[in-house]
């Protein structure tokens, strides 16, 4: 348990209990000496359920309101009261207070992008195991450290359970952890009061324009990522892709300051990788740093892993790493689930997260490369999210693949056919096209129509075991919907 004293440096009311037990910004989860944060989200306000959290047993309450505040404090005069114009910011301080500050203990890596976060993390956890580091990662695939799964969800938790996160791997010997750090997690303060030890920028394409406005604002959230690693670890490493715009500005803005190294085909990068030989074996490139080239191989499938491998090998390489052991654990990789997830028939059937126009045309480009006959696309797009995204998806998979089949992601509140007509005003309409808003429906006709040597490609979902439609959420496995029509398992 923490005291008050603690935990807040300004308080508005002081009520009679000093001790706390729990956090939560979730009135449902407050039980006996809980801190209620009162966050104000773009649904639900916190406010709303200020009396619901002192009923079932806050002993403290942070919100914004001063006239709630004041009215509050007289009605419960045992609750203490704290008063922040940043909750969000608030919470995350008092979070990393009461878990005792874990990232202090750690070396915190955080990887930041449009696409390509989740197989860099999970590539850096491979590469830190096989050094033998003990390693724990925070993504979209799940929360773990070594066989224990603390839970998975969105691609960075709320500043509570980060910090319980770290403080739980801490606790269990971590020497490491490597997280996702999305733009939402950086402007709504989900990792504020981190030490970095650094961070990797992937690159930066259209997403979440529904919440960024624009592509200058989503970047800047992405750049002060690396400014607050910069204000708390000045001796921070810090790798960025330079073949991508965003990435060059990223190291511009570093290189002098920071411990930055650069990766990718630019001839100015200090991480150079070349001569790319793609096949559905892996991959093979090679690379340059500091007057040495070699050639490594990977199992992992697509161009696009040549920079995810190009990411953590640069990250650890610039961290002090021998260059001998990351190259020969390169070779050692095994691929993500859900990321270029294949099974084999008399034609070949990828499952893949793409959800974004650069994803899609990515691994549509990769797939061209080894084609021997058709690509089959089966994809659609999230409701409630970036529709602008939607026509140029929609234009990428007309141009790159042979058939296209339109189907449901997760609508949520949305109508799925609305979508599919977003994604249709991309579209010439001049290839074959089905629209099935069914998903099971659409990986059934995939593999239906799909011939020998041809490629189906599943998109949008990759290793996601769940579909939202309205807001129910329902089990479902692109893989597994796959296999059961290719008779590789019962449905």
């Amino acid at each position: 348990m923490k005291r008050i004293d603690d935990l807040f440096e300004d308080i508005f009311h002081r009520g009679s209990s000093e001790k706390v037990s729990h956090l939560t910004n979730n009135s449902k989860k407050v039980k006996k000496g809980s801190v209620f944060f009162a966050i104000k989200g773009t649904k639900i306000d916190g406010h709303q359920f200020i009396e619901d959290a002192i009923r079932n047993g806050a002993s403290a309450v942070v919100l914004s309101d001063r006239k709630k505040a004041e009215y509050y404090s007289k009605k419960y005069p045992d609750v203490t009261f704290v008063i922040s114009d940043n909750i969000r910011k608030t919470q995350a301080e008092v979070s990393n207070r009461f878990y005792d500050h874990p990232s202090e203990k750690l070396k915190v890596i955080g990887v930041t992008g449009t696409n390509g976060k989740t197989t860099v993390t999970n590539l850096l956890l491979q590469y830190l195991e096989l050094a033998g580091k003990n390693t724990g990662i925070i993504g979209t695939i799940h929360y773990k450290y070594r066989e224990k799964i603390f839970a998975s969800g969105r691609t960075t938790p709320d500043s509570i359970e980060w910090f319980y996160l770290l403080s739980e791997m801490r606790d269990r010997g971590a020497d490491y952890v490597v997280a996702e750090v999305s733009s939402h997690a950086v402007d709504q303060y989900r990792v504020y009061g981190t030490v970095f030890h650094g961070g990797i920028f992937t690159n930066l394409t259209q997403d979440h324009l529904d919440y960024h406005r624009d592509m200058e604002n989503y970047f800047q959230t992405k750049k002060s990522f690396f400014d607050y690693i910069k204000m708390t670890n000045p001796e921070g490493v810090i790798s960025t892709n330079i073949d991508d715009h965003y990435g060059r500005r990223i190291y511009q803005d570093f290189k002098s300051c920071m411990n930055t190294i650069s990766y990718g085909r630019d001839k100015n990068a200090q991480f150079r990788v070349s001569d790319f030989v793609v096949d559905m074996k892996g991959v093979s490139f090679c690379y340059e740093y500091n007057g040495i080239k070699r050639r490594v191989k990977s199992d992992l499938k697509g161009e696009f892993n040549i920079y995810n491998i190009a990411a953590a090998f640069s990250y650890l390489l610039r961290s002090g790493f021998d260059i001998d052991f990351l190259h020969h654990a390169t070779e050692k990789l095994k691929p993500i689930r859900g990321r270029f997830e294949t099974v084999e028939k008399d034609f070949l059937v990828v499952n893949d997260y793409a959800h974004t126009p650069d994803a899609i045309e990515k691994i549509l480009m990769s797939l061209n490369q080894i084609k021997k006959n058709r690509i089959i696309i089966v994809f659609g797009a999230g409701g409630d999210r970036d529709r602008g995204k939607r026509p140029l998806m929609g234009k990428i998979a007309e141009e790159l693949a042979d058939i296209i089949i339109l189907t449901s992601d997760n609508p949520r509140s949305e109508d799925p056919s609305r979508i599919i007509e977003d994604i249709k005003s991309g579209m010439k309409m001049e290839k074959e096209i089905y629209e099935i808003i069914d998903r099971e429906e659409a990986i059934k006709k995939a593999i239906e129509i799909a011939r020998k040597d041809d490629i189906v490609l599943i998109a949008g979902k990759g290793h996601e075991t769940y579909q939202i439609i309205g807001d129910k959420t329902y089990y479902f496995d692109d893989l597994d919907v796959a296999k059961k029509y290719l008779g590789f398992r019962d449905g």
